[in-house]
């Protein structure tokens, strides 16, 4: 959005938090920019306010706002993995939802609650043209080769819990399939020093690193270890068989466990309704598990074809491309007709 032309007040992602203790340290912090920013809408007297994402801070913004200024939601919360807690507030304070999964449509509706599928923006920015066989000459991978890759998550939290997973994974499976490679995808959020510690602990294994989020280098691979998040859907649109992981605090562990109210954590088994894809979840996340589920799926082709059979009907069921076109649509209409 800053490279769109945006004033940008606050940058956001200097300061995301990642579990309960996090949002602790930081809360005075979160407070007080709060607070500023329901006195700059009061004071700029919007047509309309669009939040995107973030329900902790934008529901209680939505809250403060919406008596003198309408808000639209791009990008829903997840109230369907809580059990719809906190429906009550969108519903009154939430003139339209411009959401992003197909079934939040229903979900919202028989809340009561105005909505608009738009698609998702990961079609936007997944190129799929171009052969696998051309990726893989670009980033070196022999024919005989079997390319893993590794994407520990975009926080340094999540990498120092789960990409140590992650790489003693990797050192089974490659003793089980010699012909493995590794590839680590790093984000740009978390400093290579992180990597690199971790990593020390890991020799001898070879692991082949690039330093942004590279779209073709998850194309390119065989199969994937991926920590849950966006980058889990991404995978799955980019074709590529994965394994999901997640290993959170247990504090946070926990307390999401009392209140999640889904039967899976990745979205590509919620939008399938169906475990498509394995997820290891805090204890489950066994590398000796995982280095043999992976095993099992690389020897036997008919699953991994299965598995991106499933990825293509997932895409189908995400739409077309154009999610952003078709939500400054949706804004502009109802700029045009706010009643």
């Amino acid at each position: 959005m800053k490279e769109a032309g945006l004033e940008l007040l606050k940058d956001m992602t200097k300061i995301s938090a990642l579990g309960l203790g996090d949002v602790l340290r930081l809360y005075f912090t979160y407070r007080k920019i709060f607070y500023q920013t329901v006195e700059d809408i009061k004071a700029w007297k919007p047509d309309a306010v669009v939040v995107i994402d973030s329900p902790a801070f934008n529901l209680r913004l939505a809250k403060k706002i919406s008596g003198f200024a309408p808000v639209l939601y791009y990008i829903s919360p997840q109230l369907w993995a809580w059990g719809g807690r906190r429906i009550h507030i969108i519903k009154r304070h939430i003139a339209r939802m411009l959401v992003i999964l197909p079934f939040e449509v229903p979900f919202y509706e028989k809340a009561g609650v105005e909505s608009r599928f738009v698609g998702h923006p990961l079609l936007d920015e997944l190129d799929l043209s171009g052969s696998k066989e051309t990726l893989r000459a670009h980033y070196e991978i022999k024919k005989d080769e079997c390319a893993v890759g590794l994407l520990p998550g975009s926080r340094e939290k999540e990498v120092r819990r789960i990409f140590p997973i992650m790489l003693k994974s990797a050192t089974l499976l490659g003793r089980r399939i010699p012909q493995a490679v590794f590839f680590l995808r790093e984000s740009p959020n978390v400093a290579r020093e992180v990597y690199d510690k971790i990593l020390k602990g890991f020799e001898p294994l070879a692991v082949r690193r690039f330093g942004k989020s590279d779209h073709d280098l998850v194309r390119a691979m065989d199969f994937a270890l991926v920590t849950s998040g966006t980058a889990t859907l991404e995978t799955a649109l980019l074709e590529t068989p994965f394994f999901l992981l997640y290993k959170a605090g247990w504090s946070t562990y926990f307390l999401g466990k009392q209140l999640i109210k889904i039967p899976y954590l990745g979205l590509v088994n919620l939008l399938a309704e169906k475990a498509v894809v394995p997820e290891f979840i805090q204890n489950d996340a066994k590398p000796t598990t995982i280095a043999h589920e992976a095993e099992i799926l690389l020897k036997n082709p008919e699953l991994c074809r299965a598995m991106k059979a499933e990825f293509a009907e997932i895409r189908r069921k995400l739409g077309g491309r154009g999610a952003s076109r078709n939500a400054a649509e949706e804004i502009a209409l109802f700029l045009s007709n706010p009643a």
